[in-house]
């Protein structure tokens, strides 16, 4: 199976579509002010999960890092809502994103870097295909369009993992302190460790790295929809 990141175009490649949105993030989990590490903030998302029964009112303000024992505090909530072995960092954002929208969209769409939509008919046809990892949450958005197709946001959840080979000396430590994961720049060239990759799964995210990683199955399917504003970056995988 070959794997592929999933990127915006840049700045001077033209793009076939107009959609543009002004959405936010249900609950937000500040960032941190470690006494090991310092203060971080990472912009990780789980749009499906759900913190309407904590009752906090923490979270539904995006604030700048916290104290450590209130950060301690809210993780400690936020965690048991989580799956089991999945990353949870500074200034990750929690449910279903509203706001608004305009334009036009296509399949797929990758903005900002970190977050990828889906238009409803691409959901439709993956599920269709029977891909698997899918996790695609509605986006509620408003929009002057009445005819405008549903946005829905991809998570991509962190688990596999880039190449040790392909990320060299510059890089940070997890903090064992505050559980900030390993951080390094995103080198130019990039090499999945195949090992890591899940077994069976058409989407998935990268620990300490925004791209998100989708396989060739997936890359298929979309593409029968017609373009969309994204590049896809062969991952080769050692």
């Amino acid at each position: 199976m070959r794997y592929f990141s999933v990127e915006s175009l840049r700045f001077d490649e033209p793009g076939q579509w107009s959609g543009e949105y002004r959405a936010r993030h249900r609950w937000h989990l500040p960032g941190v002010e470690c006494p090991r590490c310092g203060t971080w903030v990472g912009m990780g998302a789980y749009p499906s999960v759900d913190l309407s029964a904590l009752a906090e009112p923490a979270f539904d303000e995006v604030r700048g890092p916290t104290s450590f024992a209130e950060y301690m505090r809210l993780v400690a909530l936020v965690r048991p809502l989580l799956p089991t072995g999945i990353p949870l960092e500074g200034g990750t954002s929690f449910g279903p994103m509203s706001g608004t929208a305009r334009g036009r969209f296509g399949p797929v769409t990758c903005y900002p870097s970190w977050r990828m939509l889906l238009r409803e008919d691409a959901v439709e046809l993956l599920k269709a295909e029977g891909l698997q990892g899918v996790i695609a949450v509605r986006m509620e958005l408003k929009s002057r369009r009445s005819t405008m197709p549903a946005l829905h946001e991809l998570e991509a959840r962190p688990l596999a993992k880039l190449h040790p080979d392909c990320i060299g000396e510059f890089k940070t430590p997890p903090c064992p302190v505050c559980g900030r994961p390993e951080m390094f720049d995103l080198p130019p060239k990039c090499w999945l460790l195949r090992s890591s990759i899940p077994e069976g799964l058409d989407v998935f995210g990268l620990e300490g790295a925004n791209p998100r990683v989708v396989s060739e199955r997936f890359v298929e399917a979309v593409q029968r929809l017609g373009p969309s504003d994204v590049r896809y970056q062969e991952l080769p995988a050692e």
